[in-house]
């Protein structure tokens, strides 16, 4: 997992995008793995991602801009 997450890291800082979206779906995959031998639900983990993503977009609507530790507090902000 470390050196998936590695991975995408050092994509991002070469700019290489074909590459960073194969190693993110290596990560993705692990990912997988581990919540199916912790008996998680995938669809659990993807629809709290979209409940985030949901909630960023409406503060952004607002004219709110979201982030962790500002003036608007949320741990379901991405």
């Amino acid at each position: 997992m470390g050196i998936a997450g590695a991975s995408c890291v050092l994509d991002v800082m070469v700019n290489d995008r074909s590459a960073l979206v194969r190693d993110s779906a290596a990560f993705i995959a692990i990912l997988e793995k581990i919540w199916k031998a912790r008996d998680v639900d995938a669809s659990l983990v993807w629809s709290e991602l979209d409940e985030r993503i949901r909630l960023a977009d409406e503060l952004r609507a607002s004219g709110i801009r979201p982030y962790k530790g500002g003036r608007f507090r949320s741990t379901k902000l991405p």
